[in-house]
C-alpha cells in the first residue's frame, strides 16, 4: 500500500483538467503574441508540451493499478487482480444541493482519457492548419481536452452535465470560425442538435435531486444514488428514456445523427478528427457509466429495440457510405455504421459484448483520427473532397498510400488490428441475447469492406487525374511518425489485446473478477443494478 500524507493533498485527476485549462489560457498570454512568436512554433510547442505532460501523468496513474492509495481527496482501491483500480478525488462544490467536484478514475474512464490524450496529442502534432492563428488553434483543441477528459471523470451528475455541455463551445468555435463553405450552419445544427437532446438529461437530474433530498439523500454522486433505491421501475423508464435520447444524439443512434454528417463535411481536419475520434465516445460512456447502473428498468424494457437502433445504423450507416462521392461524408457515414456495433454491444449487457463495445469505441477512436488526419493530408493537396478528383496518388505519396491502406485495413476489422477484437467480442456477447439483430449486424461487416477498399483504389489508383500533385508532397517527417504511432497502437491492440482488456474488464459492471462471481439466475450482480451473463 502506498500511503500519501493528507497534508499533501494530491489532486491527481484534477492534474489532468488544469494542466489542458492552463495551457489554453497561457497562449493567450503575450509570451505567444506575434511580437515574440512571429511563426506560432513556441505556442505549438508548448501545447504539444502540455498533451505530451498529460500523457505521461496517465502513464504515472496507471502504476497504482492494483496498489491501495490512501490521501486527503484521493484514494485507490485495488484489488488482487493486478489491473483493478480506482482514483477518487472529492471536493465541495455547491453544497447546499450536495453536488460536489467528484472525480473517478477507474478502468473505463481510464482507457477513455487515455483515447482523449493521444488523440489530442496527434491533432496538436499534425501539421499546424493553413490561415489559423496557431494560438488559437492550440488554445481551442486544449479547451477541449479539458472538457471532454472532465466529461470521463466526472462522477457527479451536475459535473457532468457541466462538463458535457462546455465541450461543445470550443467544437463549435472551431466550426464556426475556420470551417468550410457551410460552416455556420454546420456549427448551429450541431449545437442545437446537442443542446436539444441535453436539455431532456438536465430535466431528469433536476428530478434526481427532488427525488433524493425527499429520501433524505443530498447529493448527486453516482455510487450514493445507486445505493439508495431511489426510482421505481416507471420513473426508471421515463428518466432512462431522457438520457437515453440525450447520449444517442452524442453517440450518434440513427435516427439522431443528422448533425454528423454536415459537421464532418465542414469541420477542419483537426477538429474533424476531434470529434470523430472523442465526442460520439463520451455518448457511449454516459450509457455505460450512468444510464445502465441508475435505469436498468428502462434497458430491460427496451433493450431490444436499442438493439434493433444498433443493428439498423451498422447496415444503414455503410449503405449510406457506399454512396458518397464526398470524402468527408463517406467517413461520417461509416463513422456511424461502426459505432452502430457499440450500441448493440451496449443493448445486449453481457460482459463480453460491454467489453467489446468499450474496446470498440477505443479503436474507432484511433482509427477515424487517422483516417481524417490522412484523408485531409489529400484534400489539402487537390483542394477538393470529392472522390472524382482523384485517382493515381500512390505512385506520388507512397508513405500517405502505405497509412492509408493500414487503417483501412483496421476499418473493415481485419484480424490483427483492433477493430477485429472490438467487433468480434460485440457480436459473440451479443448473439446470446439478439441474435437476429446480431446477424443483421453482421452484414455491415462486408459492406464496410465494399466502400472502404472502393474509397481506397478511388484515391490510389485507376486513372491518374492527380498530374499536379508532386513527388515532394508525400506527408513530411512529422506526419509520419504521427501515423505510425496510431499504427503502432492498432496493431498491438489487435495481436494483443489482454492488458487493455483488463483495465476496461474492471471497470465494466460484471466484468471484474469479483463481479463476475456474485450471480444469480444467470445474471451477474453488479452494484445496484443486473448485467446479462
Amino acid at each position: 500500500m502506498i500511503v500519501i500524507p493528507e497534508d499533501l493533498g494530491w489532486p491527481l485527476l484534477s492534474l489532468l483538467l488544469i494542466f489542458p485549462a492552463v495551457g489554453a489560457l497561457l497562449c493567450a498570454t503575450p509570451l505567444f503574441s506575434q511580437r515574440f512568436d512571429a511563426k506560432g512554433s513556441v505556442v505549438r510547442f508548448w501545447s504539444i508540451g502540455i498533451s505530451g505532460l498529460i500523457i505521461f501523468h496517465l502513464v504515472i496513474l496507471s502504476n497504482f493499478v492494483g496498489e491501495g492509495f490512501v490521501g486527503n481527496a484521493a484514494s485507490v482501491v485495488g484489488g488482487s487482480d493486478a489491473l483493478v483500480f480506482q482514483v477518487q478525488e472529492k471536493y465541495p462544490w455547491i453544497p447546499s444541493i450536495g453536488a460536489a467536484f467528484s472525480l473517478t478514475l477507474d478502468g473505463l474512464s481510464y482507457v477513455f482519457c487515455a483515447l482523449t490524450a493521444l488523440v489530442t496529442f496527434a491533432v496538436l502534432l499534425w501539421s499546424q492548419p493553413k490561415g489559423i492563428s496557431p494560438r488559437a488553434w492550440c488554445a481551442t483543441v486544449l479547451a477541449g481536452q479539458c472538457a471532454v477528459m472532465g466529461a470521463f471523470l466526472a462522477s457527479d451528475l451536475v459535473l457532468f452535465y457541466v462538463f458535457y455541455e462546455i465541450m461543445l463551445l470550443p467544437v463549435v468555435a472551431g466550426i464556426a470560425l475556420w470551417g468550410g463553405v457551410g460552416r455556420i450552419a454546420a456549427s448551429y445544427k450541431f449545437a442545437l442538435y446537442t443542446l436539444v437532446g441535453s436539455v431532456l438529461m438536465f430535466l431528469s437530474i433536476l428530478y434526481i435531486g427532488w427525488s433524493a433530498r425527499t429520501q433524505g439523500v443530498i447529493s448527486f454522486e453516482l455510487s450514493k444514488l445507486l445505493g439508495a433505491g431511489l426510482f421505481s421501475p416507471k420513473e426508471q423508464i421515463l428518466l432512462g428514456a431522457a438520457f437515453f435520447l440525450a447520449f444517442a444524439v452524442k453517440a450518434p443512434v440513427v435516427p439522431f445523427h443528422s448533425w454528423l454528417p454536415d459537421t464532418y463535411r465542414e469541420a477542419p481536419h483537426g477538429i474533424a478528427a476531434f470529434v470523430a475520434a472523442l465526442l460520439g465516445k463520451v455518448g457511449l460512456y454516459g450509457l455505460i457509466r450512468f444510464a445502465i447502473p441508475l435505469f436498468p428498468s428502462f434497458f430491460d424494457t427496451y433493450g431490444e429495440g436499442i438493439a434493433m437502433l444498433g443493428a439498423v445504423g451498422v447496415v444503414y450507416g455503410a449503405l449510406a457510405a457506399m454512396h458518397q462521392l464526398d470524402i468527408r461524408l463517406l467517413l461520417a457515414y461509416s463513422s456511424i455504421s461502426h459505432l452502430g456495433f457499440c450500441i448493440l454491444g451496449i443493448a445486449a449487457r453481457t460482459p463480453t459484448a460491454l467489453s467489446g463495445a468499450v474496446f470498440q469505441a477505443i479503436s474507432h477512436g484511433v482509427v477515424t483520427a487517422g483516417l481524417f488526419l490522412l484523408f485531409g493530408h489529400l484534400i489539402d493537396l487537390r483542394k477538393s473532397q470529392n472522390f472524382v478528383d482523384f485517382g493515381g496518388l500512390a505512385g506520388r505519396i507512397p508513405r500517405n498510400a502505405f497509412f492509408l491502406m493500414v487503417f483501412s485495413l483496421a476499418a473493415v476489422a481485419l484480424p490483427l488490428t483492433s477493430s477485429f477484437v472490438g467487433e468480434f467480442m460485440i457480436l459473440i456477447g451479443s448473439y446470446t441475447v439478439y441474435p437476429v439483430w446480431t446477424l443483421l449486424a453482421m452484414a455491415g461487416v462486408v459492406l464496410g469492406a465494399v466502400y472502404t477498399f472502393t474509397a481506397y483504389l478511388r484515391v490510389m489508383f485507376g486513372v491518374d487525374r492527380c498530374t499536379d500533385v508532386q513527388r515532394g508532397s508525400d506527408l513530411a517527417i512529422v506526419p509520419t511518425v504521427v501515423a505510425a504511432a496510431l499504427a503502432l497502437v492498432i496493431l498491438f491492440l489487435g495481436v494483443y489485446p489482454k492488458p487493455v482488456l483488463s483495465i476496461i474488464e474492471s471497470g465494466i459492471p460484471g466484468g471484474s473478477k469479483a463481479q463476475l462471481g456474485d450471480r444469480a439466475a444467470g445474471d451477474t450482480v453488479a452494484g445496484s443494478f443486473v448485467v446479462r451473463s
